[in-house]
């Protein structure tokens, strides 16, 4: 008597996928997914952007914390970045770690220009701006653009603590 094989599937007919196979579609979908996040460009323009938003987005803040907290507060800029000073008795200090004023890094293709009163400041040791306990603050014209873009962005504030931010061409 001659035994038979037993068949390969108990069920006869293939029902599903195998191991191999789901294993081969989850490494295609992963490549597609790498080569498109690799394909979207961060662009020049959107970090500009973003970089202008938050910049201006921390100005507003600080004038509120101004407001709220009765203090002084000072915007000292540097190369490329930024950061926010606390005025204690008669000096400027660091704002505490946990403070949600905390200065920031431009994206090191962004190119700065401060104006305070129609004049250009240069990078100083002290705030270039002063945020006032009363909601005042000083007047100026921050420039933003990113090198071989055709535009920039324009911040601009009042003394009474109107802050805008404008898209401009470049110079």
């Amino acid at each position: 008597m001659e035994r038979a094989l037993p068949p390969i599937l108990v069920t006869g007919d293939q029902q599903g996928f195998t191991l191999l196979e789901l294993m081969l579609v989850v490494l295609i979908i992963g490549l597609v997914a790498v080569s498109v996040s690799l394909a979207l460009p961060d662009t020049a323009a959107k970090r500009l952007q973003q970089d202008a938003r938050r910049l201006e987005a921390q100005i507003a803040l600080a004038t509120e914390e101004a407001i709220y907290r009765n203090s002084d507060y000072g915007l000292l800029f540097g190369e490329r970045n930024y950061r926010f000073l606390h005025r204690r008795q008669n000096s400027w200090s660091e704002v505490e770690p946990d403070s949600r004023l905390q200065g920031g890094a431009l994206d090191s293709e962004t190119e700065l220009e401060l104006i305070v009163g129609g004049v250009h400041v240069n990078r100083a040791n002290e705030p270039q701006i002063l945020i006032l306990s009363d909601g005042q603050l000083t007047p100026f014209e921050l420039m933003l653009w990113h090198v071989g873009l055709d535009h920039g962005y324009r911040i601009s504030a009042s003394f009474g603590g109107d802050v805008r931010r404008f898209e401009v061409p470049a110079e």
